[in-house]
């Protein structure tokens, strides 16, 4: 895990010497999962934002025991949505994991592609941004391993109809003879496992907490200790399974920073987010943050004014995460035209962690389906750096299919400020379709549903947009629901 404050140095460095410590190389890796089909998506942002006419995209087929078995490499050269089914690519081979690397002449500036991984199957579209890579040299590797924490940020449900599972990657080396360490804490009760755990090169593989605890276990907090590996960046891909169709909601995991001091000297952070009507909405916080005392709360707007929730004390150091149930808060109030709500966090002693981290939760507004759409995020602060005059400038991907209810939530991460116009461009893999206006207040967010823009479309589409208008603070969330199963997944924008 790199320092948050040395993220901001590196920041600031790119902006004034932007020819300095280039990137020529950005890469991922995409696991193949049984019972769905493997895809990527993305949107050719390297022309589009850059203005790179050219770059080489390479796909590597590998084996259950990290071999080669094929490749193939596309130029990315057209102004439009690539979507790449890799099972049908490499059919005829026994593939178990891809290698995703990106290659320019010109400075990709990032080393993490803006890329996502579907994992399709019969009633579910799991979503997720990139989220391990092998590394690029051994100085990237001096930095980003220079400190090792746990993973964590894993929504837990183990029961008869579901489990939670997470998958351990490894990098261009074998891991052998290591182990995983688990916690497991939820008021009084704490359970610590250790796993053995050897694994081939490039290879991943599933782990299942019912087999581990051999309980259920709903709520609390898991935290979990990856062995080190070199050259190699490996989130966790973690979530929920229906055990009897092996549909899955799932994301990346986040750091576990509670033993680190890290902190921004404005002790308030915040984000606004986009609240559907038709959906549930929630926040859930995990105690994974640098050791403070956080008082957390809810803003929300309508043509009443704004409302804000109850203060909660949540501390680094509490064995249970915070849920916030938005819904439950908007119709004690009896509000009727909420758009969008703020999540705020106010630190203790002058000061607040860097990374205040938690789960954006969407899902049927019945709430008995477990698979629900789980998107990673954190707050921000009026400390983080953000160069002078910087536009907004955002793009991300969102699907089409008579089978789903699909969105796009448009808000700013500040709710102050003044109104913006945001031109909103649509693409598919022919290329822009549409472009749509439309000014947007602080307070509230702009919702978008996919058959408006694209039509009702039999075929499942991976499509993006791309969003620019004078504030930099934009953001943007797409989630989905399966009309039929309840299933969801989304995720926020690049």
């Amino acid at each position: 895990m790199k320092d948050f404050h040395q993220v901001q140095r590196e920041r600031i460095k790119y902006h004034a010497h932007p020819d300095k410590n280039t990137v020529h190389r950005s890469s991922l890796i995409v696991p193949e999962i049984p019972r769905c089909d493997a895809w990527i998506g993305f949107i050719n942002h390297f022309l589009i934002k850059r203005g790179y006419k050219s770059v080489a995209l390479k796909i590597t087929a590998i084996n259950k025991i990290g071999n080669l078995i094929d490749s193939l490499t596309i130029e990315i050269n057209e102004a439009r949505v690539y979507a790449l089914n890799l099972t049908e690519m490499f059919s005829k081979f026994n593939a178990s994991n891809y290698l995703i690397e990106f290659f320019s002449g010109k400075n990709l500036f990032i080393p993490f592609p803006a890329v996502i991984i579907n994992h399709i199957g019969k009633d579910f579209c799991n979503v997720v941004h990139s989220y391990n890579r092998i590394l690029n040299d051994v100085f990237e590797n001096d930095q980003v391993n220079k400190t090792q924490v746990s993973e964590a940020s894993l929504d837990l449900n183990v029961d008869k109809e579901y489990d939670t599972f997470f998958n351990f990657s490894s990098g261009m080396s074998e891991v052998k003879n290591s182990s995983l360490i688990l916690s497991y804490e939820k008021n009084k009760k704490k359970i610590k496992k250790e796993i053995k755990v050897s694994l081939p090169r490039l290879s991943y593989k599933s782990f299942y907490l019912s087999k581990i605890f051999l309980k259920n276990i709903n709520g609390g907090v898991i935290k979990i200790r990856q062995p080190k590996q070199n050259l190699f960046f490996g989130r966790l891909f973690a979530g929920i399974v229906n055990k009897k169709t092996k549909s899955f909601s799932a994301n990346h995991t986040y750091y576990d920073t509670s033993q680190k001091k890290e902190y921004f000297s404005f002790p308030n952070s915040f984000r606004t987010y986009p609240f559907f009507k038709d959906f549930s909405n929630k926040i859930t916080m995990y105690p994974i943050f640098s050791p403070n005392r956080l008082k957390v709360y809810i803003k929300v707007y309508s043509k009443k004014g704004t409302f804000f929730s109850k203060k909660i004390n949540f501390l680094s150091t509490s064995s249970s995460p915070l849920t916030i149930n938005i819904n439950e808060f908007v119709e004690s109030k009896k509000l009727e035209d909420v758009s969008a709500f703020t999540l705020v966090a106010d630190g203790s002693n002058g000061r607040i962690p860097t990374r205040v981290n938690h789960q954006l939760i969407y899902s049927e507004k019945s709430d008995q389906n477990s698979l629900k759409c789980s998107i990673n995020t954190s707050l921000t602060n009026k400390s983080v750096f953000n160069p002078k005059n910087k536009k907004g400038f955002i793009w991300g991907q969102f699907i089409n299919h008579k089978d789903y209810n699909s969105k796009i939530g448009f808000c700013f991460k500040s709710p102050d400020g003044k109104a913006d116009e945001l031109i909103i461009d649509f693409y598919n893999s022919k290329g822009k379709i549409m472009s749509k206006r439309k000014i947007l207040s602080p307070k509230k967010s702009l919702i978008l549903n996919s058959k408006e823009i694209f039509g009702v479309s039999k075929n499942l589409e991976l499509n993006w947009y791309v969003v620019k208008c004078n504030r930099y603070d934009i953001t943007a969330y797409a989630i989905h629901t399966n009309r039929v199963s309840g299933n969801s997944s989304g995720e926020h924008n690049f």
